[in-house]
């Protein structure tokens, strides 16, 4: 891994994303199309920012404590 990408880290991968999420991921394919989870496309390759990987953290976080 390069220095600047150990570094910073604003993307990840599909895959990487549901790990983090511990969701299958073709769920997180299913959220993207169906505009719940923003992707970007580059080289033809989805990446999560990950920004949207926090936010859904945050959601989960919030549905557990409020239910």
């Amino acid at each position: 891994m390069s220095r600047a990408s150990s570094e910073v880290r604003e993307l990840y991968t599909v895959p990487e994303a549901a790990k983090e999420l511990s969701k299958p991921h073709m769920t997180l394919y299913r959220w993207i199309d169906a505009d719940k989870l923003i992707a970007i496309r580059l080289g033809g390759i989805l990446f999560v920012p990950v920004s949207e990987v926090e936010r859904l953290k945050r959601e989960k976080n919030k549905q557990a404590a409020e239910g």
